[in-house]
């Protein structure tokens, strides 16, 4: 099988990884497409959501099955080709120089007709266990869920790590932490597992920890607000 990966970013390149050894693959610079194969099986184009359709008019007809790696963008996107398109979307967060699992990526599949999905599931099936169809609708709700999941708690973090750099403390400080919160969701829903000041209406730390960031952080008192009265709201008494 030969696939063009269209990108230079996080994604092209661990889809690259992902498919060495197991797919001849042809990198394509997006702004040249000097190097795209005309007859390759299927193009991936891996690209910022605001770059696909510009690179998809741009790509030259072939017989290939012309698909993105978007969580949030639809498969209509495509409609300015004359090839059959799809939606090949890994959901993990990728950064150049990490090593991962690939095998553990969920792939989500979304094709124009019943054959491509199946061409798509094949090649997401050469590194992945875990393959499964989703439409443009469950796409995005999943691209949501992973923004707050993974985006936004990655910020709270970098939060967290100024506020441990500003008492001379390291973020490692906090690591077994972060290790047992996601632990616990292996085996308890989020919701059962949630612990902390709000979830216990402690209005005397809860008042204490917004009187400190209120001197010196403003706007972190702002985001510990909101995160605390959301808290205080999902865990009402009556749940």
């Amino acid at each position: 099988m030969k696939i063009n990966i269209v990108g230079r970013g996080n994604v092209a390149t661990h889809l690259s990884l992902a498919l060495e050894n197991k797919a001849e693959v042809i990198r394509v610079n997006p702004r040249s497409l000097e190097e795209y194969s005309l007859d390759a099986d299927i193009t991936l184009i891996a690209v910022s959501d605001n770059a696909i359709r510009e690179v998809a008019e741009s790509l030259p007809v072939s017989r290939a099955i012309i698909a993105h790696t978007s969580g949030s963008t639809p498969i209509g996107i495509l409609d300015c080709r004359q090839e059959k398109t799809g939606v090949f979307y890994p959901l993990q967060t990728f950064t150049k120089g990490i090593s991962l699992d690939y095998s553990e990526i969920p792939l989500f599949i979304e094709a124009s007709d019943k054959e491509t999905e199946t061409k798509l599931k094949n090649l997401a099936h050469l590194f992945s266990n875990n393959v499964a169809t989703a439409d443009s609708s469950k796409r995005k709700v999943l691209h949501v869920a992973s923004v707050f999941a993974c985006n936004f708690t990655n910020h709270l973090w970098c939060i967290a790590d100024e506020l441990l750099k500003e008492q001379g403390m390291s973020f490692a400080t906090i690591r077994p932490l972060l290790k047992e919160t996601l632990r616990k969701t292996g085996n308890i829903s989020p919701f059962d597992s949630q612990t902390g000041p709000a979830v216990r209406r402690d209005s005397k730390t809860l008042d204490s920890h917004l009187s400190f960031l209120k001197e010196k952080h403003a706007d972190l008192a702002e985001i510990y607000d909101k995160l605390s009265a959301s808290i205080i709201s999902t865990h009402k008494k009556d749940n």
